[in-house]
Protein backbone atom coordinates (compact mmCIF):
# COMPACT_ATOMS: atom_id res chain seq x y z
CA UNK A 1 0.00 0.00 0.00
CA UNK A 2 1.54 3.23 -0.96
CA UNK A 3 2.30 5.74 1.37
CA UNK A 4 0.48 9.09 1.73
CA UNK A 5 0.61 12.59 2.37
CA UNK A 6 -1.56 12.22 5.49
CA UNK A 7 0.67 9.15 6.77
CA UNK A 8 3.91 11.47 6.97
CA UNK A 9 1.69 13.91 8.71
CA UNK A 10 0.95 12.14 11.16
CA UNK A 11 4.44 11.43 12.10
CA UNK A 12 5.49 15.44 12.31
CA UNK A 13 5.72 16.82 15.46
CA UNK A 14 2.50 19.56 16.15
CA UNK A 15 4.43 22.20 16.23
CA UNK A 16 5.55 21.57 12.48
CA UNK A 17 2.59 21.16 10.71
CA UNK A 18 2.34 24.55 9.99
CA UNK A 19 5.00 24.94 8.43
CA UNK A 20 5.29 21.62 6.46
CA UNK A 21 2.01 22.03 5.27
CA UNK A 22 2.85 25.30 3.69
CA UNK A 23 6.45 23.96 2.03
CA UNK A 24 4.14 21.27 0.85
CA UNK A 25 1.94 24.18 -0.88
CA UNK A 26 4.39 25.59 -1.65
CA UNK A 27 6.49 22.81 -3.70
CA UNK A 28 2.72 22.12 -5.46
CA UNK A 29 2.29 25.43 -6.38
CA UNK A 30 5.65 25.47 -7.91
CA UNK A 31 4.88 22.24 -10.45
CA UNK A 32 6.83 19.91 -8.25
CA UNK A 33 6.54 16.10 -7.39
CA UNK A 34 6.46 14.79 -3.73
CA UNK A 35 8.01 11.28 -3.17
CA UNK A 36 7.85 9.03 0.46
CA UNK A 37 9.37 6.11 1.35
CA UNK A 38 9.82 4.50 4.81
CA UNK A 39 13.25 4.38 6.25
CA UNK A 40 14.73 2.92 9.29
CA UNK A 41 13.21 6.12 11.73
CA UNK A 42 10.26 6.96 9.98
CA UNK A 43 9.65 8.52 6.40
CA UNK A 44 11.45 10.04 3.70
CA UNK A 45 9.68 12.60 2.18
CA UNK A 46 11.42 14.12 -1.06
CA UNK A 47 10.19 17.19 -3.12
CA UNK A 48 11.75 17.34 -7.07
CA UNK A 49 11.49 19.49 -9.97
CA UNK A 50 11.05 17.26 -13.35
CA UNK A 51 12.75 19.24 -16.05
CA UNK A 52 12.93 17.09 -19.48
CA UNK A 53 11.89 14.21 -17.69
CA UNK A 54 14.58 14.34 -15.68
CA UNK A 55 13.71 14.23 -11.74
CA UNK A 56 15.85 16.88 -10.12
CA UNK A 57 15.51 16.94 -5.59
CA UNK A 58 15.24 20.11 -4.09
CA UNK A 59 14.50 19.11 -0.53
CA UNK A 60 14.09 16.42 1.92
CA UNK A 61 12.72 15.75 5.29
CA UNK A 62 13.99 13.17 7.13
CA UNK A 63 13.41 11.74 10.59
CA UNK A 64 16.58 11.19 13.35
CA UNK A 65 16.27 10.56 17.11
CA UNK A 66 16.72 14.10 17.14
CA UNK A 67 13.58 14.99 15.43
CA UNK A 68 13.14 16.12 12.22
CA UNK A 69 15.22 17.46 9.98
CA UNK A 70 15.22 19.50 6.44
CA UNK A 71 17.92 18.64 3.81
CA UNK A 72 17.88 21.34 1.01
CA UNK A 73 19.66 20.80 -2.78
CA UNK A 74 20.75 24.43 -3.26
CA UNK A 75 22.25 23.99 -6.33
CA UNK A 76 21.90 27.78 -7.07
CA UNK A 77 23.48 28.54 -3.68
CA UNK A 78 25.79 30.61 -5.07
CA UNK A 79 23.63 32.72 -6.62
CA UNK A 80 21.81 34.17 -3.20
CA UNK A 81 25.06 33.12 -1.08
CA UNK A 82 24.63 36.48 1.32
CA UNK A 83 21.31 34.53 2.94
CA UNK A 84 23.67 32.67 4.49
CA UNK A 85 25.10 35.30 6.99
CA UNK A 86 21.61 36.20 7.98
CA UNK A 87 20.67 32.28 9.55
CA UNK A 88 20.99 31.25 13.01
CA UNK A 89 24.48 30.61 14.68
CA UNK A 90 23.11 27.52 15.58
CA UNK A 91 22.45 26.83 11.58
CA UNK A 92 25.94 28.32 10.32
CA UNK A 93 27.89 25.84 12.98
CA UNK A 94 25.92 22.60 11.28
CA UNK A 95 26.56 24.43 7.72
CA UNK A 96 30.56 24.44 8.90
CA UNK A 97 30.55 21.09 10.54
CA UNK A 98 29.33 19.47 7.44
CA UNK A 99 31.63 17.22 5.38
CA UNK A 100 33.94 18.62 2.31
CA UNK A 101 33.21 18.02 -0.61
CA UNK A 102 36.07 15.83 -2.08
CA UNK A 103 35.52 16.59 -5.79
CA UNK A 104 36.05 20.39 -4.92
CA UNK A 105 38.67 20.12 -2.18
CA UNK A 106 40.55 17.69 -4.17
CA UNK A 107 41.05 15.39 -1.96
CA UNK A 108 39.77 12.36 -3.27
CA UNK A 109 37.24 11.25 -5.51
CA UNK A 110 33.48 10.91 -4.73
CA UNK A 111 31.21 8.20 -6.19
CA UNK A 112 31.47 8.69 -10.00
CA UNK A 113 27.73 9.47 -9.95
CA UNK A 114 28.30 12.57 -7.68
CA UNK A 115 27.45 15.47 -9.36
CA UNK A 116 29.90 17.72 -6.72
CA UNK A 117 28.98 19.85 -3.46
CA UNK A 118 28.50 23.48 -3.34
CA UNK A 119 31.52 26.36 -3.50
CA UNK A 120 30.04 29.36 -1.13
CA UNK A 121 30.44 32.10 1.20
CA UNK A 122 28.98 32.60 4.25
CA UNK A 123 30.32 35.43 7.05
CA UNK A 124 33.27 36.17 4.33
CA UNK A 125 34.62 32.61 4.66
CA UNK A 126 34.73 29.97 1.52
CA UNK A 127 33.37 26.87 2.16
CA UNK A 128 33.36 23.56 -0.11
CA UNK A 129 30.71 21.40 1.23
CA UNK A 130 28.74 17.99 0.14
CA UNK A 131 25.74 18.36 -1.11
CA UNK A 132 24.16 15.90 1.68
CA UNK A 133 25.16 17.78 4.49
CA UNK A 134 26.24 21.00 3.80
CA UNK A 135 22.44 22.34 4.41
CA UNK A 136 21.20 19.66 7.06
CA UNK A 137 19.38 21.01 9.59
CA UNK A 138 16.29 20.70 12.74
CA UNK A 139 13.22 21.78 11.54
CA UNK A 140 12.29 24.02 14.95
CA UNK A 141 10.54 27.62 15.28
CA UNK A 142 14.63 29.01 14.84
CA UNK A 143 15.37 27.94 11.55
CA UNK A 144 12.10 27.48 9.50
CA UNK A 145 11.99 30.72 8.06
CA UNK A 146 15.48 30.85 7.25
CA UNK A 147 14.81 27.07 5.11
CA UNK A 148 11.92 28.76 3.45
CA UNK A 149 13.49 31.85 1.86
CA UNK A 150 16.62 29.22 0.63
CA UNK A 151 13.58 26.93 -0.67
CA UNK A 152 12.09 30.03 -2.55
CA UNK A 153 15.16 31.07 -4.05
CA UNK A 154 15.69 27.66 -5.26
CA UNK A 155 12.23 27.52 -6.84
CA UNK A 156 12.95 30.53 -8.17
CA UNK A 157 16.01 29.78 -9.90
CA UNK A 158 15.16 25.91 -10.87
CA UNK A 159 14.66 26.47 -14.44
CA UNK A 160 18.06 28.79 -14.74
CA UNK A 161 20.57 25.68 -15.89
Amino acid sequence: MAITYDDFLKVVETNNLPFVNEVHKLFLDNGCKMEIKEAKQGYVVTYAHIKDKKKIALMNYVFRKSGMLVRIYARHIHMYQTLLDSIPEEMKKNVMKAGDCKRLTGVSECSPTCTAGYDFMMDGVNYKKCKNSAFFWIVNADSMEHIKKMLIKELELVDVD
